[in-house]
């Protein structure tokens, strides 16, 4: 393994992640111009809804899964065909349980009988995390992604011709359910190339495999209510209207939430292989993915906040007035996120995910109570900004174990670099308006190129100072690309 590997994998699934998000937003901005509103706060709905009982389902089995495969000498024959069989059994059920939970809550009938078929849905996507692991121990995520945009593309392809059809809200869960069935089927189909793996039953071996997720079960489930949570109240106290707003904001960070997972994701393996065997490496390298998710959070805050308006646009925005305030609030939750998901897979390496479920229960309270004092009264703004406040206390939470446990305290000097290089960016969009120069028509997409090429000056601008700050670590970059003669390019990970 080494690193210019490892930073092709993430540059490739980035990309690919890039198109799918947005080929999801595309269909967004199908679905609110065809469902209106109400009908987009109800698809939403059904959405958040199905989506909280789907990540219920998990059972801490993803992360088990992924860890137990990285170990040296793991047995990935039995370890995926056992874990998949389990989580097979176990998502039908609980997202059956969902459905017939929804029944209870006071939606229309059309959204309850909608969850029902949003079971098959969620269970593909379920079957899908379960493989996640294999991609990224054998370092090849790219194949993943590519699965998922061939998924979106199917996405798109049946809602656009639903929408010629004039269908109504069950046909675009049902569009989501054939996209969600092409990425789990090709995604089976690539893992199973690496891993001919078959269904097995060994109850015994279920029953380690639960002795370890099950403080990670209920850390999903804390972690659920304060993660989901919010939209889920806010559907019950709120009209669909609102919760198609705050959904909306919450689409356009998928974006920036996908690298985060995806980043954590690769470093998972290495961190698990170097804890309690080299802590010099282990200690180095959660530092310098620390340090480049810092880096990242700064401008990716900043222009989101600036451009909130533009890109909340992008798909017909304008019907929800107060979607971009939503998303100057939620960008900020969003870079803490990226921090605190770092540390929880830094959590699961060390064997702390037990302490951590402590954390995770307390955000879980923390944010029930603020959903509930929140909702009524301020509604999506009362959503955004308790997500913010949780976020940023589990995040700290996670550190505090890790520093703990691998007796590592974490920098955070590159901040003040970060910070110092995004002031010029932050007086940049501030001062700076293109729009005049090239709107010359009255419609939302001549301004794209506007507020574009001020987002791209910005980012210039901003790394360029990181160069002059020397807050890019240049010879580990000359490592990755092999441009230093003489440059190990492909550098054992446990020597960096």
């Amino acid at each position: 393994m080494s690193v210019k590997k490892i930073f092709y994998n993430t540059l490739l699934q980035s990309v690919g992640k890039l198109i799918s998000i947005v080929i999801g937003l595309v269909v967004v901005g199908m679905l609110t111009g065809y469902l209106g509103s109400t009908g987009f706060g109800e698809y939403a709905t059904v959405i958040s809804f199905m989506g909280f009982w789907g990540i219920l389902a998990d059972l801490g089995l993803y992360l088990v899964a992924t860890k137990e495969i990285s170990e040296v000498g793991a047995d990935e024959n039995k370890i995926l065909g056992n874990v998949f069989s389990l989580r097979i059994i176990s998502v039908f059920l609980i997202l059956l349980l969902g459905a017939l939970v929804a029944q209870l809550f006071p939606y229309s009938a059309a959204v309850k009988e909608t969850m029902f078929i949003a079971i098959l849905a969620f269970a593909f996507v379920s079957g899908t995390q379960v493989l996640v692991g294999v991609f990224q121990k054998h370092l090849v995520f790219y194949e993943l992604i590519a699965s998922e945009v061939l998924g979106r593309i199917a996405m798109l392809v049946s809602t656009w011709f639903f929408i010629h059809q004039r269908l109504s809200l069950p046909s675009f869960i049902l569009s989501l359910t054939l996209a969600n069935g092409v990425h789990f089927l090709l995604s089976y189909y690539l893992v199973r190339r690496l891993v001919p793996f078959t269904l097995q039953f060994d109850f015994k071996f279920w029953k380690k495999i639960l002795s370890k997720s099950w403080p990670l079960a209920f850390s999903v489930i804390f972690n659920l209510i304060y993660f989901k949570g919010d939209s889920v109240i806010l559907s019950v106290y709120r009209p669909p209207q609102d919760v198609g707003l705050y959904s909306l904001a919450y689409k356009f960070l998928e974006v920036p939430l996908a690298f985060p997972a995806m980043f954590a994701g690769l470093i998972m393996p290495f961190l698990a292989r170097f804890s309690f065997r080299d802590w010099a490496s282990y200690r180095l390298y959660l530092q310098k993915s620390l340090d480049a998710i810092l880096l990242l959070v700064v401008p990716l805050t900043l222009t989101t906040y600036f451009f909130a308006r533009p890109i909340v646009n992008l798909v017909g925005g304008e019907i929800y007035p107060d979607a971009d305030r939503v998303l100057q609030i939620l960008i900020f939750a969003t870079a803490i996120i990226y921090i605190g998901q770092l540390f929880g897979y830094a959590v699961v390496a060390l064997d702390r995910q037990k302490t951590m479920q402590w954390g995770y229960l307390g955000g879980a309270m923390v944010g029930l109570v603020l959903y509930f004092i929140l909702i009524p009264r301020y509604s999506y703004f009362g959503a955004a900004a308790a997500t913010v406040l949780i976020e940023l206390m589990v995040a700290c939470i996670a550190v505090l174990i890790t520093s703990r446990a691998a007796h590592f305290f974490p920098s955070f000097s590159i901040l003040a670099k970060a910070l110092i290089a995004g002031l010029p960016m932050a007086l940049f969009f501030h001062y700076v308006n293109f729009a005049w120069r090239v709107n010359f028509f009255s419609t939302r997409f001549t301004t794209v190129p506007a507020w574009m090429s001020e987002a791209i000056i910005g980012l210039v601008i901003y790394t360029f100072l990181l160069f002059v700050l020397r807050a890019v670590p240049r010879d580990f970059i000359a490592e990755i690309l092999g441009s230093r003669p003489g440059a190990a390019a492909e550098l054992p990970i446990d020597k960096i």
